[in-house]
């Protein structure tokens, strides 16, 4: 399956955090074939392995988060709307108009309820609360509640749309195309030519509490690890900001929680790869999975590489495959380094 088929394909599948299990098969049918073995745990993380085929090998692990923001039925009113609250961070101020799944008994589609602007009153550009919104579905109270229920996980429309000049715009790049880059990375390379055995931790939770991290660090207690998740990528209102532009190539980052030494590593790799990226640095926490793996046990080393999009925590984002195809390069180049291996290994 080539790169954009595979991002689509693992994109478009339902993992609103906390709901991750949903997909458990839908995910085996797309990466089975990929890797040796495929793991699940209670949290909702999912473990891909593919041995290198050598006794004692280091574990490497590579990090994606499987879950993407959404959120939950609170209410049913006596008309059949569809109160919601959210689950991580949703961008409110896209979702008036927007094309939802709820998933039930049965899934559900819904639109977001859109006030025309002339009956806004005074304030035309205020925001509503994402308590105040309502999803209309078309069914009655009676009906609806046979299907769904307080509780019931609401997501994006799973649609996608090829733009040009290589670029992809849907829902859940963050961080499920991220996910896509790394089993197109791995599957790149042929078993004997890995530095070790490979770990792909699609982890539940990211976007909430990072539980899938700490807990599939713990569980799988690796060498070394690279953790990969979407950035912010450069836009007309973000000229100052000094973001990545689209084809710029992957991104690597520094900050206090990865590791400087295996940083300047694979820094070092992909320069002599010849793949395409740029340095990014934050003084702070990095927003990812790499806050969390850092401190499990008794530390594990982590380099944090980005895929730039544009319009996080929308169901619109975009991405450009050029980019993502650096990315999956740098998995690559990543997984078959002998020294990084032997540096990390314990």
């Amino acid at each position: 399956m080539d790169l954009k088929s595979l991002i689509t394909s693992l994109c478009g599948l339902y993992s609103v955090s906390g709901a991750e299990s949903a997909s458990t098969q839908g995910l085996d049918r797309i990466l089975g074939d990929l890797f040796d073995e495929h793991i699940t745990y209670g949290v909702g993380n999912h473990v891909f392995i593919k041995r290198c085929g050598r006794k004692n090998a280091p574990k490497i692990l590579l990090d994606a988060h499987f879950d993407e923001i959404g959120m939950l039925v609170c209410d049913i009113s006596d008309e059949g709307f569809v109160r919601m609250t959210n689950v991580g961070g949703v961008d409110t101020r896209i979702l008036p108009g927007a094309k939802l799944l709820i998933y039930g008994k049965q899934v559900v589609e819904g639109i977001v309820c859109a006030m025309p602007t002339r009956l806004l009153g005074n304030d035309p550009e205020a925001l509503p609360e994402i308590g105040q919104l309502y999803i209309d579905t078309g069914f009655g109270a009676h009906e609806l509640k046979k299907m769904i229920s307080i509780g019931s996980p609401i997501g994006f429309m799973p649609t996608y749309t090829t733009l040009l000049g290589d670029r992809l715009a849907g829902k859940a790049f963050d961080d499920k195309a991220c996910g896509a880059c790394i089993a197109h990375g791995v599957a790149a390379v042929k078993a004997e030519d890995l530095a070790g055995d490979v770990y792909f931790l699609f982890s539940a939770g990211e976007e909430t509490s990072m539980m899938g991290a700490m807990t599939g660090g713990a569980a799988l207690m690796p060498d070394f690890a690279m953790v990969i998740d979407v950035t912010h990528a450069a836009t007309p209102e973000t000229g100052e900001l000094g973001l990545a532009p689209f084809g710029s190539g992957a991104v690597l980052e520094y900050a206090p929680v990865t590791n400087r030494a295996l940083t300047n590593m694979t820094k070092r790799l992909i320069t002599e790869r010849g793949i395409p990226f740029t340095c990014s640095a934050t003084g702070g926490s990095t927003g990812t999975n790499a806050n969390r793996l850092w401190m499990t046990g008794d530390g594990v080393p982590t380099v944090l590489v980005s895929l730039p999009i544009k319009n996080m925590h929308s169901s619109t984002e975009v991405l450009d495959l050029r980019d993502a195809q650096a990315v999956a390069d740098v998995v690559s180049a990543f997984v078959c380094d002998k020294q990084i291996a032997e540096d990390f290994a314990r």
